[in-house]
This record gives C-alpha cells, structure tokens and sequence, in this order.
C-alpha cells in the first residue's frame, strides 16, 4: 500500500485548484505525480553531472524515502504542487 493514498493525493490537488468545486480525476492524479517524479529525477541528475540549480526545482519536501515517485506523491499530497490541464 502506497503512502500518501490517492484520496490524499487528490485532496491535495483540490487545494490547489482554481476551481475547487472540480474534483480532479485520478487519471490527473497519476499524471500529475509522474512528471513530478521525472522533474526530482532529472534533478538528481543534472547534480551528478555538475549542472545547475536554476533549470529544474529540488524536492519541496523532506521525505524518508529515495523513491522519486514517493517524494513526488508527498508533495502533490501536501498541496506544494500545483497544475493545470491545458485546453485542447
């Protein structure tokens, strides 16, 4: 069982939503969290290659964990993230 569950983790989106009477889908929810975790990945990368802080944000929360997509989760959980569907 994943820490945060989904209900958290949509919770979480809905707090950072223009329109908080839409509840987000959990089809937004795994895509939210996954390109989350490749931005905390892509981070983690470009230190061992000597790149710079500027181009990707570090994890905004301290998290026992080493799993990319578990840092991601407790992020989008706590509200720190926030997003937007773009109109097709």
């Amino acid at each position: 069982m994943n820490k945060p569950t989904v209900e958290q983790i949509i919770k979480g989106m809905m707090s950072t939503q223009e329109d908080p009477t839409e509840k987000p889908s959990r089809y937004a929810a795994v895509m939210v969290t996954s390109k989350r975790a490749r931005q905390i990945n892509s981070y983690y990368r470009s230190l061992g290659e000597g790149g710079g802080f500027e181009d990707i944000a570090p994890p905004l929360v301290t998290s026992g964990s080493r799993n990319y997509l578990t840092i991601a989760m407790e992020e989008v959980a706590r509200g720190e993230i926030g997003y937007r569907i773009r109109e097709s």
